[in-house]
């Protein structure tokens, strides 16, 4: 089943001091956004707020095509389940991917990755897909993104960087991790035409939090970062699941040298590790966008609430009483939804997939989403929403 939709894709132009944007515009056809938001430049520097009216996106009268050539709404509609990653599967919905090797440029080690790339003369977009927690470049669920990749003519990669994050020191965002997505990187750049104005990162869960790492490290690579229910602190997740008995605590403490109690080596690794360790470095310098299930119970929503806190102006941040209502409750503290201004704009692609969205607040060029869901991720407004960005 192939689905059209359309947005606005003739961005503001700008020398960016990486490469001169294209003047491009592209194809018309209609089409309703997930979210609407965007595609205006932002200063950096002073982290102005985007017009109120840049944010429906709908100034633009210049459309562009966007094909959306998978059924499935959400992971959770994917046949199998999340950990499923079997290359034969890729190969049935995309018949032209390739399982290419990466050599390392940190320990030489080959690092295997799906690639796919039309060859057309033009330059594409670059679509760079993390993969989850406990599982590897294979994973099943990203399948359609990277049909959505095939469709509309992106380069797609969707690197391992040391594979699921088992316990093994040189998973979960050691140096390694760091080091082969820069790699995965720089082969789409030597083997592909890539608009540089145009480069997306996208991940959930694990990979949501190796996005928001590669993004951290290189702000000025990226047009836009889309991030599912993060891991944004490994310590406080850490205790979030060591309370639950669940594996991810044990992978952690494994991964870190040791339980992250307070004052030991173990937790400076892990806070090393974590995101949050990072991230504010960058703030206002990366489009980004956090959406969260309210109802999730694998990360909880407060990891991204704390993540959308450090990419925030002081004023826009979100009190901690508010995050402890929330967590507590799962429901939108009353003071902090009279802020939300989702009922302003136009969540089309969550309506669909009947994840209603609860909560949403902008700052600079950080954008927050809780919905109605849990552990979850919406294939078509993350896609849409980068398809608007460029730096």
């Amino acid at each position: 089943m192939e689905i059209n939709t359309t947005i606005s894709p003739c961005y503001p132009l700008a020398f960016t001091g990486h490469l001169p944007r294209r003047h491009r515009c592209q194809a018309p056809l209609a089409l309703t956004l997930g979210i609407t938001m965007m595609g205006t430049s932002y200063s950096v520097a002073a982290q102005e707020q985007p017009e109120p009216g840049s944010l429906a996106g709908a100034e633009d009268p210049i459309e562009v095509t966007l094909e959306h050539p998978s059924e499935h709404l959400l992971v959770s509609d994917f046949p199998g389940t999340s950990r499923d990653a079997d290359l034969a599967v890729w190969q049935e919905y995309i018949p032209d991917i390739q399982d290419i090797e990466i050599t390392s440029s940190a320990d030489e080690a080959s690092q295997p990755a799906l690639y796919y790339d039309s060859d057309s003369d033009e330059e594409k977009p670059l679509l760079i897909v993390l993969h989850s927690w406990s599982t590897h470049y294979l994973q099943n669920i990203d399948i359609p993104l990277g049909e959505f990749a095939v469709a509309n003519d992106w380069v797609f990669i969707h690197p391992d960087f040391r594979g699921e994050n088992d316990g093994r020191p040189e998973s979960t965002a050691s140096d390694l991790v760091i080091s082969d997505m820069q790699d995965a990187l720089e082969y789409a750049r030597d083997n592909a035409n890539i608009d540089e104005s145009r480069i997306y990162l996208l991940g959930y869960s694990g990979g949501a939090m190796n996005a928001l790492h590669f993004a951290s490290r290189h702000p000025e690579v990226f047009a836009g970062v889309a991030a599912w229910v993060p891991v944004y602190d490994l310590v406080t997740w850490y205790q979030w699941n060591a309370e639950r008995g669940e594996e991810y605590a044990e992978e952690i403490a494994s991964a870190c040298g040791g339980e992250p109690t307070e004052g030991s080596e173990a937790r400076k690794e892990c806070i090393q590790r974590s995101v949050s360790a990072h991230l504010p470095d960058v703030a206002g310098e990366v489009r980004v966008l956090l959406a969260h299930g309210i109802n999730d119970n694998t990360v909880p929503p407060e990891q991204a609430l704390h993540a959308f806190n450090d990419l925030a102006s002081e004023e826009d941040r979100i009190s901690q009483d508010h995050i402890d209502q929330l967590e507590e409750n799962r429901e939108v503290p009353e003071e902090l939804a009279e802020r939300s201004t989702h009922g302003e704009r136009d969540f089309k692609g969550f309506d669909d997939a009947d994840a209603a969205v609860l909560l949403y607040l902008q700052s600079g060029p950080a954008e927050l989403v809780l919905f109605d869901g849990e552990h979850e991720m919406l294939y078509r407004p993350g896609l849409e929403w980068l398809a608007r960005q460029q730096r």
